[in-house]
């Protein structure tokens, strides 16, 4: 008899009186490995076109003896050692991370110690001023030189410098020329302009203000730079 496996299809030439007389039995292809329960035809084959085949010899059916449940233990898996790529990875973000901390430190110093770059570069204070940093704080090197009162027919007249001795370039906030008396105690004072509206380093300014009619207890004048 031909019996197909039901799984590939594979066809196998058997003897029928091994199935006949009991329920069926157990069997395997032998191409696959599966298995099924094989029962006899109840009727004897006729003819013999069932048995003929597509041109090739049928292997035989084996009906091998079911192996025994067997508990197999997986081995212990090993821990992967770490791949180069990973490690190179690692060490690309490491440096990357000191490249960082290096840049941030360079441009700490730099601007901290703006003033002796500016002196060493004059050009940087203009790059410093871009950035909304100025190589020196406002002021810095402005100074209020040679001041002389005189009396005039009509009041009192202060005359000044104003000298800037940075090395970079200062904007003149306005001047507040005060009157005092022997006391030292302030007894009049005015807001004026300053002579340039920017001095460049190591330039000097004249001003000159008259004080009309000036306090009769006014015995000294104090000139400074007025808030802004």
């Amino acid at each position: 008899m031909i019996v197909r496996c039901p799984v590939c299809r594979t066809r196998y030439l058997v003897d029928e009186e091994a199935l006949r007389g009991q329920s069926g039995r157990t069997v395997r292809c032998a191409n696959c490995g599966h298995t099924w329960r094989q029962a006899a035809s109840p009727e004897p084959p006729e003819g013999g076109d069932e048995a003929k085949t597509d041109g090739r010899i049928e292997p035989a059916l084996e009906v091998p003896p079911r192996p025994a449940a067997t508990l197999e233990v997986p081995p212990r898996q090993r821990a992967l050692p770490e791949t180069p790529r990973r490690r190179s990875r690692w060490g690309a973000l490491r440096w990357l991370v000191v490249a960082v901390l290096l840049a941030l430190a360079i441009l700490a110093g730099v601007m901290v110690a703006r003033g002796a770059v500016v002196a060493l570069w004059p050009p940087a204070a203009r790059l410093y001023a871009l950035a909304g940093f100025p190589a020196e704080p406002p002021r810095t090197g402005l100074t209020i030189e040679k001041l002389v009162p005189s009396r005039t027919p009509d009041g009192l007249l202060i005359e000044g410098d104003v000298a800037n001795s940075g090395k970079t370039a200062q904007d003149l906030p306005r001047l507040r020329v005060a009157l005092r008396d022997a006391a030292e105690k302030e007894v009049q004072f005015k807001i004026i302009d300053p002579p340039e509206p920017r001095l460049p380093p190591g330039a000097v300014a004249h001003f000159k203000t008259p004080f009309d009619h000036p306090d009769d207890a006014a015995t000294g004048v104090v000139v400074t730079f007025a808030k802004p």
